[in-house]
């Protein structure tokens, strides 16, 4: 099979892509697999990176309501259609699945009219503004949630959960821990900041460690991100902080590491990551990012919520006071952690890969490749 992945952006519609690429190469090392981005995009790194062939296309989101701005996103876009079909024409793909965001447009109405399948996915539970849009001009949309079903039109809507890289249930505990020096007999708090920081939660977290100095039960990794203000940090910093242990990094390469030595996560409510969580079974303290688009990260947060898999700390109300007092709650309550983890795993879509790949596997007609060339 020739598979055709789109999209980028952000890391939620880079990193199941990449999850998708991987499963498809395992069920069958013969598939030819691209993946089309913007050449701007942090996806122009993460996938060559990942071992994944990228083509890099002209189309820029527009960066600002001026009109000279939105021309030229339009002159890119316009720019983009043409380079997807050279790349359609030329790959022949047998399938399109699109991530989101605005990278994947031109390749989606391309395939669309050249009648490749197209198939959406979305993590989100409200499902972004792009991702509506092309969904019209889809085989079918992908879903992570059964919240996100009524808010699709399309012709076929599956909830499949949102595929995640391997390594996030690979890693054993003991490994994960002997990663980053932490010790097997505390409890670990995994605290996700996002690749370029949270600067709210990051100050946050500082706080919390300091009201948490008096616990020799516990031990804090913290991804700060990269780009964040309140770091002079450019590698790991690992403090002790009264009788806590307090471990800083600027970005977690190894994801799959952390997840395996945590017993709690503090994080952002991004869909890749909640993916990953959910995936993972680990409870959590989530802080849903308030200038998202639409209040989403607000809405992913709501079935792991309503499900007891997870505590929500609104962002206007984080401080490091409120957040030391969840995280004693959730592992000091009797039996508060064990039942998390285990709603939270059954939250989980430890196959969603392969169930994206079923999908696009029903939709495909091998007579597709010869239309396509024309």
């Amino acid at each position: 099979m020739n598979l055709l992945l789109t999209g980028g952006g952000t890391g939620g519609h880079v990193y199941p892509a990449l999850a998708l690429a991987e499963a498809i190469r395992r069920r069958d090392p013969r598939a030819h697999v691209t993946f089309a981005g913007s050449h701007a995009g942090m996806e122009a790194s993460l996938v060559p990176a990942a071992g994944v062939p990228f083509v890099g296309l002209s189309v820029r989101p527009p960066r600002g309501r001026s009109l000279p701005r939105t021309a030229a996103a339009l002159a890119t876009g316009a720019v983009s259609l043409w380079q997807a079909a050279v790349l359609v024409r030329g790959f022949r793909p047998h399938a399109i699945v699109a991530t989101g965001g605005i990278a994947a447009a031109p390749v989606v109405i391309v395939g669309a009219f050249f009648h490749v399948p197209v198939v959406i996915l979305e993590g989100n539970v409200l499902p972004g503004r792009i991702n509506r849009v092309l969904a019209r001009w889809s085989r079918a949309v992908a879903v992570a949630w059964d919240d996100t079903v009524p808010h699709v039109q399309a012709r076929r809507v599956v909830v499949t959960g949102l595929p995640v890289r391997a390594e996030v249930r690979a890693v054993r505990r003991a490994d994960g821990l002997r990663e980053f020096g932490l010790a097997g007999s505390r409890y670990t708090v995994l605290v996700l900041g996002g690749s370029q920081g949270a600067s709210r939660l990051n100050a946050a977290v500082e706080q919390a460690v300091g009201l948490l100095r008096e616990r020799r039960d516990v031990q804090v990794l913290h991804q700060v991100g990269g780009g964040w203000a309140g770091s002079t940090a450019s590698a790991r910093e690992d403090r002790v902080v009264g009788a806590a242990r307090y471990v800083r990094v600027p970005y977690i390469d190894r994801i799959g590491a952390a997840y395996a030595c945590a017993d709690v996560v503090v994080s952002r409510c991004g869909a890749a990551a909640l993916a990953e969580i959910t995936t993972a079974g680990l409870p959590a303290i989530l802080v849903p990012y308030p200038h998202a688009a639409e209040d989403h990260q607000a809405r992913n947060a709501e079935p792991l919520v309503r499900a007891g898999a997870a505590s929500l700390i609104p962002d206007a109300s984080l401080d490091g006071e409120t957040l030391a007092r969840e995280i004693v709650s959730v592992l000091d309550f009797p039996g508060r952690l064990a039942r998390m983890a285990a709603s939270m795993k059954g939250l989980g879509h430890p196959d969603a890969a392969e169930r994206v790949l079923a999908l696009v596997t029903s939709l495909v007609r091998q007579p597709v490749a010869s239309e396509v060339g024309g």
